[in-house]
């Protein structure tokens, strides 16, 4: 029903004019959209909105000093992976870089270990948070 109700806002929001809106004054919303937003029906509207509300959280002022810095770096390939994160399953990122599906999954594992996170959504508000998206 959630999803319903918030596809609803996004749609008047396209409608009215008013998409950015959501981005600054609901990150509930755009964090709610970011973790359960579902690639296989993609949306370019939802796609311009995420992408606004990850331009918009990099804008904000430095992290706070506590946010510790990831102890290994990532690699050209994670980062790749970590880009694509918002927007796409395994298998869009699989066909994006050319890479199988298990090569994408690794890679997943493997960030989500460096960022020290357990899910799609946190992983990505950390990243947001040390810049790297």
């Amino acid at each position: 029903m959630a999803a319903a109700i918030v596809g609803g806002a996004i749609q008047t929001a396209r409608q009215e004019g008013y998409l950015n809106t959501i981005v600054s004054t609901a990150p509930q919303v755009t964090s709610y959209l970011i973790e359960h937003a579902t690639p296989v029906h993609r949306d370019p509207s939802i796609e311009q909105l995420i992408d606004a509300v990850l331009q918009a959280r990099a804008a904000q002022p430095d992290a706070p000093r506590s946010l510790r810095p990831l102890a290994e770096p990532l690699t050209p390939a994670e980062l790749r992976i970590l880009k694509l994160l918002p927007t796409s399953t395994y298998l869009q990122m699989a066909e994006v870089l050319y890479v199988s599906r298990n090569t994408v999954k690794t890679h997943l594992r493997s960030i989500y270990q460096k960022l020290g996170v357990e899910s799609r959504s946190q992983a990505i508000e950390r990243a947001v948070k040390l810049r790297l998206l």
